[in-house]
């Protein structure tokens, strides 16, 4: 599910200055920008939640999107499971800071997160 063809593959940087590749969805969504990031598999379950911060000004930036309606979701396939991880900031001018992410639980939003990332995986668990 990670890199399906609504994903694509795009070139930040770290917080090293470092040249990672994730895969990228944007979509919107009831006034909300969904940026939508999966890590490669060999990648530790770590590694947004150490870079999110410069993967959030550079993804806020690369796409021209305002802070107060900006999402960050990191998509994570365990073990076949799909978990899906809201990054919040505090947001000072351009600059995301504070970084926190909590795993999105809830069904109903769950849902409707998958169905902008992924429609035929919802229809397929629905039938």
């Amino acid at each position: 599910m990670l890199m399906n063809p609504l994903f694509v593959d795009t070139s930040l940087n770290n917080r090293l200055g470092q040249e990672v590749r994730l895969g990228v969805c944007h979509s919107q969504y009831q006034g909300r920008d969904y940026v939508f990031v999966a890590a490669p598999t060999q990648q530790a379950s770590s590694f947004v939640g150490k870079n999110a911060e410069p993967f959030a000004f550079q993804l806020r930036e690369k796409f021209a999107l305002d802070a107060r309606r900006f999402e960050l979701v990191e998509v994570r396939d365990v073990d076949g499971a799909t978990h899906l991880l809201r990054w919040r900031f505090e947001w000072v001018g351009n600059s995301p800071l504070s970084a926190r992410s909590e795993e999105i639980n809830s069904p109903g939003l769950r849902a409707t997160l998958l169905q902008l990332i992924d429609p035929a995986q919802v229809v397929a668990a629905t039938a």
